[in-house]
């Protein structure tokens, strides 16, 4: 049986990925903690919560810069990007139970093929290291439902394109597919994780004198984390600006 003990793990700083991250500590003994930048209003917290847990973790961090993207996310007026309005706002939590406007903010934070292209580079890069890599990726359940590229369909699709286009042992795991956000808090707390040093806000714009994302508290991002913890019946120690 093959015994694989390198991984990289896509990082966006948020509870989806920090989960793969505890979750990639348990199996592997070499991890990557791989982040992108792209001119996006994510890109300092980005920055950041990966040189966070790469240092309380001890573990490589790796953050590549893809201006290119940026240039895609103008060109579909993605409000995640810098220099565009804001990110449209949810006003309670109950509003994510309506489908259609879940549809309609997911299409305005849209970034064109960002997770084809991030884990594709993923794959790039552990092909590069001529030995069996497992890309580990934070697709689940609830985000599945308003991004396509969440759930594991694309998971097993991208996996099939990977194994044509890799000449060495390359495979994508998505360890919380079936999990939605309160599944995921839950299993964070179990690992004890600093939770107040992720983020989950699309436009965090301050940080606390310990370094810790102020959230807004308004965009989808922030209501899903809201109730997760809600759901997860934990306290949530996510500072909210409002």
């Amino acid at each position: 049986m093959l015994v694989i003990t390198t991984a990289i793990v896509l990082f966006s700083g948020g509870i989806d990925s920090t989960a793969c991250l505890y979750w990639a500590k348990q199996r592997y003994s070499d991890i990557v903690l791989l982040s992108f930048i792209y001119s996006s209003k994510e890109d300092k917290i980005i920055q950041s919560t990966n040189e966070y847990f790469s240092s309380l973790l001890s573990i490589e961090s790796k953050i590549i810069s893809l201006p290119f993207l940026g240039e895609f996310g103008l060109n579909s007026k993605s409000s995640l990007i810098e220099t565009l309005d804001d990110p449209p706002e949810i006003k309670d939590i109950n509003q994510l139970n309506n489908k259609d406007l879940t549809l309609e903010t997911a299409k305005k934070v849209w970034i064109p093929g960002r997770n084809i292209l991030f884990l594709s580079i993923a794959a790039s890069l552990a092909d590069s290291f001529m030995e069996p890599v497992d890309i580990v990726f934070g697709g689940n359940k609830e985000e599945g439902e308003t991004f396509p590229d969440n759930t594991l369909e694309f998971v097993n699709k991208m996996n099939q394109a990977i194994s044509f286009g890799c000449i060495n042992e390359v495979s994508i795991k998505s360890p919380f597919s079936d999990f939605v956000k309160r599944d995921i808090v839950s299993f964070l707390v179990e690992k004890k994780a600093s939770l107040d040093f992720t983020s989950s806000c699309y436009n965090v714009k301050n940080w606390s004198e310990d370094r810790k994302p102020i959230h807004c508290g308004k965009c989808e991002s922030c209501q899903r984390r809201k109730r997760a913890f809600q759901e997860a019946k934990n306290s949530d120690p996510t500072i909210y600006d409002s």
